[in-house]
């Protein structure tokens, strides 16, 4: 039985927390006050509405430039609306109220905010129930609570609570929807993170930075083991924590109004944009259990730049050494050490956000990003015995290493023009690029004998991709409504390229010596013929309807078609509606259909292993072949098409008080033609298709193939409450439950009978990640104190045996609770120092099945959600300057 809370420590702490939040967001409505008792002096204006906004909860949108005025002082109790309105006495500026409720800070009628608003948050504040958001709408007064469909928004202040290293960790720890394997052991731990939002794959899930497409990753996984075989994501680890304002996650299929990929949502990182201050964390810490030590250092910096301009300059920089989680085993006689865990690393990541008013209508901007991460893994031993070790290089045997090496950059230049007769234009220029090798050693190709090298380069892979893009929005007076109707359109062009470069020769040719293996052990390389490159461009155009018909109704209507230079058009529309039955009581419901285009990767992915050599000297190859090899297309592979789904979801919104908030969101995303790998193919029949086609040398092949309709259902309730506690603090409570199902429809099967959907892809698919995740979180600030309590708990998971002789053994996994503490203490307003400690309980999940592990080490299933080394303690040192 795995280690978990002691039952009645864990029933009782969650019982404690779901009465807690649950009591507080029924009472909110006697807790809220309509005033507040103001006492804030005259002083920069921007601070000041801060200020307004953090002791308010209210939403304030205003441009960063309003801080070249100074405030009138603010005191009295007063209604939000009214301390806005004192601070801005003799500014020159006019407050306007959106219809959902936010403060618009406006000169002459036209809102300050030149770019996306945001809201107004100190960063000491407690997070706000509602926001302005840019993502999913291109109004600029919508917000979290009053949107169509759900969003959800993360301050940098929350990403930090959390002790995350990496955005990717974070969002998993404070977003229910978010489910992806933390830290996988060996090799498999040393692929990109990807976002997978409602238990569908992260490829489709579209990432934006500041409202830009963001490049995916080079590589596509293709390893054994682990969920969402075949994806092809973006890395969210290549953006540093400390470069990021805000995170925005639409929980919506939004391909009309952002593109192919958006079938499960859209994730919108919004980078910092200041022009003075900066900040400085270190932090250090290491697991329980003795390894793992772990050094890391972030930063940001802001500079003013010339006509009310910034540049904000971030990095991040991490060392982390390797965890042994293996499971110890005898062979030869001996108890082998296979120190299978968690990956060395060093990275760091850099990142630069601009922009210049040229005058009151025209702005120019830039961001970029630039990372490097290198990563040291073990692979399964070569032990001494094997037939395929080399007593005269390794008497004693090896345990190969791994290295993964991934350089990642990308730059965006922009312009954007508002005249209010007109409209919003943003013309833009995007380019990224990742590129991923890989280095083996300590290892060895047996067929070259003592003779064989040690250390190999395997292979390289590389993916770009350039964006050009022009938005116009425009707010126009209609007769039919008090409120504005904005119109939106758009043309963009993108060019995917997608290379895979072949390794060391040494890696894969035949050595001159029969009857072992040929290639080198555990990183037989890339060879010649799985070597190319693959290109297309991508054509497309949008509109898109909002309006507030009445105080209650707000309808949305976009439409987007594409069209792909390697397999055609598609066309997809989003339908949105919210109906607010009171102040305090809305209905949200969106239709759309949503698309995802084979990934380049996916389409030309291929890598050849030679078993061996025949008797006549020519080598006896298994092989993933690229779905256009005429060998696939004999085995029955066809042109690869592009994902189609429908996604209809439903919500409740509730908001009893300025203080409280209720979201209840049900969905169904139905998705026809989802890409998998086609199981293992050999024997006889396949031998002879291969042998009539030319290619008798191949004894067992895969491809991708567009395998099986599914329809995912499921529901997400995300409840939050900030509680004054006059001499005790403040106390920011939220929950978040989500609960998803996956079930495979209809298999579309090879038309020679070979198997596309395996029971072991199957497993994946239906139950390869938690059925449902509950998040509890309490962030308590009282004088120089902040402590963060976040507890998770992941339903149970599945793994099933690749065939149904072996049903016996598939496994389900239990559930597990998992708690996150961090305590903050603010020595000045600028030296602050936390300790923490993630996985506070030492929780882990039940060992793996012997019968279902890929190696004897491996004591943790690939699927395990949270990182199963146990607690890690920390400490981290902040300065803020």
């Amino acid at each position: 039985m795995n280690t978990k809370f002691p039952n009645v420590q864990r029933r009782a702490l969650a019982a404690w927390i779901a009465g807690t939040v649950a009591g507080l967001i029924l009472n909110g409505a006697q807790a809220a006050g309509g005033t507040q008792d103001y006492h804030i002096e005259a002083g920069p204006l921007d601070q000041v509405l801060l200020d307004i906004s953090r002791q308010s909860g209210q939403v304030i949108s205003f441009a960063p430039s309003v801080g070249t005025r100074r405030s009138a002082p603010v005191e009295g109790n007063l209604s939000a609306e009214a301390a806005v309105q004192r601070a801005l006495k003799g500014t020159g500026l006019q407050l306007q109220i959106s219809p959902g409720g936010a403060l618009i800070i406006v000169e002459n009628g036209k809102p300050t905010a030149q770019r996306a608003a945001v809201p107004a948050v100190a960063p000491e504040a407690a997070p706000m129930l509602d926001r302005v958001v840019a993502i999913g709408t291109r109004r600029s007064d919508a917000t979290a609570l009053t949107s169509a469909a759900p969003v959800d928004v993360i301050n940098s202040q929350e990403l930090v609570q959390t002790g995350a290293t990496s955005l990717n960790q974070a969002l998993f720890q404070l977003l229910p929807s978010f489910n992806f394997p933390q830290n996988q052991s060996a090799t498999r731990g040393q692929d990109p993170k990807g976002a997978s939002l409602r238990g569908l794959s992260p490829d489709q899930t579209l990432v934006l930075v500041n409202g830009k497409r963001r490049h995916a990753s080079a590589v596509v996984n293709i390893s054994g083991g682990v969920p969402f075989i075949g994806a092809q994501s973006v890395d969210l680890d290549m953006i540093p924590i400390s470069a990021i304002d805000h995170v925005e996650v639409l929980r919506d299929g939004a391909s009309a109004q952002y593109g192919s990929d958006a079938i499960a949502g859209v994730i919108n990182i919004v980078l910092k944009q200041r022009d003075n201050g900066g900040q400085v964390n270190t932090q250090v810490g290491r697991y329980d259990q003795g390894d793992g030590f772990s050094k890391a250092v972030d930063a940001w910096y802001g500079l003013g730049l010339p006509s009310d301009g910034f540049l904000t300059l971030s990095l991040n920089g991490q060392n982390n050494k390797p965890t042994d989680i293996g499971d110890k085993y005898v062979a030869d006689g001996e108890v082998q050490d296979p120190r299978w865990g968690g990956a060395s690393r060093d990275k760091f990541n850099l990142a630069a956000n601009a922009e210049v008013l040229l005058n009151d209508q025209w702005q120019l901007y830039g961001f970029a990003t630039y990372g490097q991460d290198k990563s040291f893994n073990n692979t399964p031993p070569l032990l001494a015995s094997n037939p395929n070790n080399v007593p005269e290089i390794y008497p004693n045997g090896t345990i190969p290493q791994y290295r993964y090496r991934y350089e990642d950059a990308a730059v965006t230049f922009g312009s954007r023009f508002e005249d209010e007769a007109i409209g919003r234009f943003d013309l833009s220029a995007t380019y990224g690029r990742d590129k991923h090798d890989e280095q083996a050693s300590d290892t060895v190709n047996p067929s070259y004998g003592a003779a064989s090298p040690t250390k190999f380069d395997v292979a390289t892979l590389i993916n770009e991709q350039t964006n050009l893009t022009l938005d116009y929005a425009r707010d126009l007076d209609v007769d039919w409504s008090a409120n504005p109707l904005t119109i939106s359109a758009g043309v963009a062009w993108r060019d995917e390229r997608y290379r895979l470069q072949e390794g060391d020769y040494d890696s894969y040719a035949y050595g001159g010596i029969d009857g072992v293996q040929v290639g080198a052990v555990q990183a037989s390389g890339l060879q010649p013929d799985d070597a190319g490159t693959f290109n297309r461009d991508v054509g497309g155009l949008y509109f898109g309807l909002e309006n507030q018909l009445t105080d209650k109704l707000q309808l949305g209507l976009a439409g987007r078609t594409e069209h792909y230079s390697d397999f055609g058009s598609a066309t997809t529309g989003k339908l949105s509606a919210r109906y607010e039955l009171t102040p305090q009581v809305g209905l949200r419901a969106t239709v759309n259909n949503a698309y995802r285009a084979p990934t380049l990767g996916q389409i030309g992915t291929s890598w050849t292993t030679t078993t061996n050599v025949d008797a006549a000297g020519n080598p006896v190859l298994t092989r993933m072949l690229p779905v256009d090899h005429p060998a696939a297309r004999a085995l029955g592979a066809e042109e690869l098409k592009p994902e189609k789904s429908r996604n209809l979801s439903f919500g409740l919104v509730l908001r009893p008080s300025e203080q409280a908030s209720l979201t209840i969101d049900a969905y169904r995303i139905d998705i026809r033609d989802r890409i998998l790998f086609s199981g293992g193919i050999s024997g006889p029949e396949a031998e002879q298709i291969l042998a009539d086609a030319g290619y008798g040398q191949y004894t067992w092949a895969q491809f991708m193939t567009n395998a099986a309709d599914t329809s995912t259902r499921g529901v997400d309730v995300v409840g939050k409450y900030n509680l004054e506690l006059q001499r005790y603090g403040d106390l920011a409570l939220s929950a978040g439950y989500t609960k998803t199902r996956t079930t495979i429809d209809k298999v579309h099967a090879n038309p020679h009978g070979f198997e596309t959907v395996t029971r072991e892809s199957r497993g994946y698919l239906e139950h390869g990640y938690p059925e449902d995740k509950l998040v509890f979180g309490a962030v308590h600030g009282y004088g120089l104190w902040t402590t963060s309590l976040y507890v998770t708990r992941f339903g149970e998971y599945r793994k099933y045996a690749s065939s149904a002789s072996n049903a016996q053994y598939d496994q389900t996994f239990s559930a597990q609770w998992v708690a996150d503490l961090d305590i903050n203490y603010a020595f000045t307003k600028q030296l602050k120092v936390s300790v923490g400690a993630n996985n506070l309980f030492d929780s882990h999940p039940d060992d793996f099945n012997q019968r279902l592990r890929q190696t004897p080490a491996q004591q943790y299933s690939y699927l395990a959600p949270a990182a199963p080394e146990g607690t890690f303690y920390y400490t981290k040192l902040s300065y803020d300057f």
